[in-house]
């Protein structure tokens, strides 16, 4: 890819990461998050399907587990400690969309065996 797709990329990454951010402040539990669910799966999906073509694997692997969850929520299910992964999803696409990748594959684990019934 070239440096400007590259660049332009993580800009867009980075503004639905801070888009997250600022839905999750408005959010304290469970049922905040069911509320805000569809906006967030929105920015989350793009995510999603754009990090692994900047090279990003780590982050798009986690938005991937996210995006299930989250289209398990809009389709009526209650999903206890969505909250809780929710914000450490993005603290570590945060903190990856700028190369720190230390704790994926703590979180992938935790995520994975959490929802494996979902995902």
């Amino acid at each position: 890819m070239s440096e400007e797709f590259l660049r332009v990329a993580k800009e867009e990454v980075s503004q639905d990461i801070a888009e997250i951010g600022n839905l999750l402040n408005h959010c304290s539990n469970d049922a905040d998050i069911t509320k805000h669910a569809s906006d967030i799966e929105k920015h989350v999906h793009k995510i999603k399907g754009l990090t692994p073509m900047m090279g990003q694997d780590q982050i798009g692997n986690i938005a991937s587990l996210v995006d299930k969850i989250l289209k398990a929520v809009l389709s009526g299910k209650t999903i206890p400690g969505i909250h809780h992964t929710l914000t450490q999803s993005h603290g570590f696409m945060k903190s990856a969309i700028d190369g720190n990748v230390a704790n994926y594959d703590l979180l992938y684990s935790e995520i994975t065996q959490s929802y494996k019934d979902l995902l």
